[in-house]
This record gives C-alpha cells, sequence and structure tokens, in this order.
C-alpha cells in the first residue's frame, strides 16, 4: 500500500511555500503552511495515480494569491483605524493637492510666489476660524481614565495638533488649486473666492477633525467600533439612553447619550481596569 501514501512535495512546490509564507501573519502562518501542504499533497498524490505530472495550475496561483491576500489583510488590520494611518492618508492628500498646484501653476517658483500673499492670509484667518469651531462645537468627551492619564492626554492633543493642521493646510492648498485658473482674468474676484472658499472647507475640515478625534479610544487613539444602542428613547427622564463604541483593542467603551439631560451633559469614556486585561489574557 506504500504507492497508495502521498508523495513528498517536489522542489518547486517547497520553495515556493517557503517563500510564499514569508508573506502570511504569522498568527496564521502555521495553519497557512498545514492547509497548503495537505493540498499540493493530495493534489501530487492525485496527478501520480492519474499519471499526470503536474497538479493542476490554478493550485499554484490561488496559493499566491492567498498569501497575498492574507498579506494585505494582515496589514489592513494592523493600521485600520489607527492614528498614523489617518495623518498618513491626510498627508498624501496634501501632497496631491501640492502636485495640483504645481500643475497649475507651471513650476516650483510660480507655485510659490503664488502662494505667498495668500499664505499671510492664511496666518490670519486661522486663529479666527479655530475660535470660531470652537465656540460652536460641542462639548468634549469625559475621560475617566485612571491609568497614566496624563501620558494619554499629551498623545491625544499631540495627535489632535497634527490633524488639525494637516487639515488646515489642505483646505488651503485646495481653495487655492480651485481658484488658481481665475487669477490671471480676475484677480480680485478669484482672492475673494479663495478666502471664501478656504473659510467653508476649514470648517469643515476642523469640525470633522474635533468629530473624529472624539470617536476615538482614549489610549491607543483607535477609531472605535461596534455602535450599539442601548437603553429605550422613551426613557429618556428616568433611565439613560444612547448608544456604545468599544475600542477592539479592549481599552475601554465610549457612552454618547442619545440627549443631554440635567445628570447626564456629555458622553463618558470608562476604562477597561487592568484587572480585566488579566483575566481575558487567561
Amino acid at each position: 500500500m506504500s504507492h497508495l501514501l502521498p508523495s513528498p512535495l517536489p522542489p518547486f512546490d517547497r520553495y515556493l511555500l517557503s517563500v510564499m509564507e514569508k508573506f502570511v501573519p504569522a498568527s496564521e502562518r502555521e495553519e497557512w503552511l498545514l492547509a497548503w501542504q495537505s493540498e499540493l499533497w493530495h493534489k501530487h498524490h492525485l496527478a501520480r495515480r492519474t499519471q499526470f505530472a503536474f497538479p493542476a495550475p490554478d493550485l499554484t496561483t490561488g496559493l499566491i494569491r492567498d498569501a497575498l491576500w492574507l498579506w494585505g489583510d494582515g496589514w489592513r488590520r494592523t493600521f485600520q483605524g489607527t492614528a498614523t494611518l489617518c495623518l498618513a492618508v491626510l498627508l498624501s492628500l496634501f501632497v496631491l493637492a501640492a502636485a495640483a498646484g504645481l500643475v497649475l501653476n507651471g513650476s516650483w517658483q510660480s507655485l510659490a510666489s503664488s502662494l505667498a500673499d495668500q499664505f499671510k492670509r492664511f496666518l490670519v484667518e486661522v486663529p479666527l476660524i479655530l475660535f470660531v469651531t470652537l465656540a460652536i462645537s460641542p462639548r468634549r468627551h469625559t475621560d475617566q481614565s485612571a491609568t497614566s492619564r496624563k501620558l494619554y492626554w499629551l498623545k491625544r492633543q499631540l495627535f489632535l495638533g497634527a490633524k488639525t493642521s494637516l487639515t488646515l493646510l489642505l483646505m488651503f492648498l485646495l481653495s487655492a488649486d480651485l481658484c488658481q485658473p481665475m487669477h490671471a482674468a480676475t484677480p480680485n474676484v478669484a482672492d475673494f473666492l479663495q478666502i471664501f472658499s478656504f473659510t467653508i472647507l476649514a470648517l469643515v475640515g476642523l469640525r470633522w477633525a474635533l468629530h473624529d478625534h472624539g470617536q476615538r479610544c482614549k489610549q491607543c487613539l483607535r477609531s472605535l467600533a461596534s455602535p450599539t444602542p442601548i437603553g429605550r428613547p422613551s426613557h429618556n427622564l428616568l433611565e439613560w439612553s444612547g448608544s456604545e463604541l468599544i475600542c477592539k483593542q479592549g481599552h475601554g467603551a465610549l457612552s454618547i447619550p442619545e440627549m443631554e439631560t440635567s445628570w447626564c451633559e456629555s458622553s463618558e469614556w470608562v476604562s477597561q481596569s487592568p484587572s480585566w486585561d488579566r483575566v481575558a489574557s487567561t
């Protein structure tokens, strides 16, 4: 019966597995190797019995595509909702807006000269826009973190400052790019439209930045997920009702009331106790 046993994998398949396993996340690598080794063994064993020299060509393609998909999915899960991804996206959009401005102006010198006067107005407008945005923005969420509160607070403020700065600069470049074709014919109208468009875009961008900041974990700064309605809206006077968002890393949950009351005026962040981390890890 020895001829019915699966033969060892040929060198090409062993080399392919050794190369593609490096793309698979470490947590899934062992299971992935076992699954594909058994699949290749089965195909080679079937090929021997049916007198075919090689397994189906689509099997090799499927192995490569599966490893690459797991590699991409691993990166997606690693950076999804993180502060790093948020800043990277804003920076990428800023570079694209600068490239569009370069195309519209023809050279870096023309771009720098056209933005010089506009940037002076930008420095004057930004404090006014920040004042208006903070004045009309809703109240900040209450942070009830009991561990390393100052460290987490500093990290949140640095992230908010970087996100706000990139958002304002991006909106400034977008408004300049939109009005650049009009400068040659009607410079005064173009300047007015640039100021107006920047104000509108900056207000929208800052409102998004503040809203996004409030919807993030107070420790790891990842976007909170799984919004779940809690309570009954008809019992707002007697019971709490609203929605709750959780951190996928298990750092805590954010409770957002459906409406503000005298005993619940703002959202509340509830940190997960370190003892729960020890229980969950066992």
